[in-house]
């Protein structure tokens, strides 16, 4: 069964790698320029200004500073790069310039920063920073024992450390030590217990573990606490699969495709149970609404023409087999399948 292999995945359903997070953004009318301007400051990352004894360097931290808070990342990284050359070891500066580069989706560059932020600015903050590099970039065992380093140093209590716990645990799934990873989530839940992420993690251990009762549980209270997390109502699908209830397995799918048409592991489940339900219409339009809002996913295109084609749509097939070849000429299963309908159309 497709499900059964998705949940040995737990990042999938959990989704910490690259997940979305759902921020509500509000906007405010100001009257009295002060505040705004002070509501604005506090809103920057916060640098620690007594590190930063070059005047240079510091003018090009405050600049970038605002940059980045109006998602300029690429010429904030210009003033982060000359901050740099002006103080290369300088924490304030590397520590902007990774994040930064996180924001612009350049893991490989913010993991060497943060590297070498470790190295200059030993402490839990630079080491949980280091892990988590590590971590997003699948050195799993190594990000492990970055974090075991930064809690051996730690002094107090941070908002970090959830992060810190919570990824340790999901490490622990993907190693296969639930006993572990039970006990960094629930050293997570602790400081977090409203967290609907922390709760999804903790669904997919119990999937991971066959205990579907509990794992109802934690992907119920997470729609409970965020009705828009699509990777709880995965888990619910899953969950509710197994029992056999497929009516409420496919009203749980359809509402995390409608909230995030980008979420694959629903996708592809909609693709498999489609097939399996005699519902191909719905698995195709899923995974249409899939493929227009990713760049390229050869994969999932191939699950597409293979549903057309059982749908004996043969003309969409046709399109999506050239828009595959677009971007990959040499796909030879796409290629394939392209000769066979060609060939079965002629015999016809």
């Amino acid at each position: 069964m497709l499900e059964n292999q998705i949940v040995q995945k737990s990042s999938e359903i959990s989704g910490d790698h690259s997940g979305p997070e759902f921020v509500q953004e509000s906007t405010k009318i100001y009257f009295d320029p002060q505040q705004a301007i002070a509501d604005f400051d506090a809103e920057l990352p916060e640098v620690k200004e007594e590190r930063i004894t070059d005047p240079r360097v510091a003018n090009f931290i405050r600049h970038a500073q605002v940059l980045m808070k109006h998602r300029e990342y690429p010429l904030a990284m210009n003033l982060l790069r000359e901050a740099s050359n002006k103080d290369s070891k300088n924490p304030a500066t590397l520590n902007m310039l990774a994040n930064c580069l996180d924001k612009m989706s350049r893991n490989s560059e913010a993991l060497i920063v943060r590297k070498t932020l470790a190295q200059v600015d030993y402490g839990f903050e630079s080491l949980h920073g280091y892990a988590t590099s590590l971590y997003k970039s699948g050195r799993d065992q190594e990000a492990l024992d970055k974090y075991f380093e930064a809690l051996a140093v730690l002094t107090d209590e941070t908002d970090t450390l959830f992060e810190t716990y919570k990824n340790m645990g999901n490490i622990f799934v993907r190693q296969g030590d639930f006993d572990g990873a039970e006990e960094y989530y629930n050293k997570a839940y602790t400081m977090n217990p409203q967290s609907d992420v922390l709760l999804v993690n903790f669904g997919t251990l119990e999937v991971q573990r066959g205990d579907y009762d509990k794992s109802l549980y934690c992907f119920r209270k997470a729609v409970e606490i965020n009705p828009e997390n699509d990777k709880a109502w995965v888990g619910l699908a899953m969950v509710h699969s197994q029992f056999g209830d497929m009516e409420l397995a496919w009203a749980n799918i359809e509402t995390a495709i409608d909230i995030n048409p980008q979420n694959r592991t629903a996708v592809h489940l909609a693709a498999n149970w489609g097939l399996r339900d005699g519902k191909l219409q719905k698995a195709i339009e899923a995974l249409q609404g899939y493929l227009a809002s990713v760049e390229e996913d050869e994969d999932m295109s191939l699950v597409l023409i293979n549903l057309l084609c059982s749908a004996g749509q043969v003309d969409q097939a046709m399109l999506e087999i050239e828009r595959v070849l677009l971007w990959n000429p040499d796909h030879k299963e796409v290629r394939n399948l392209k000769k066979k309908i060609i060939a079965s159309q002629k015999v016809t």
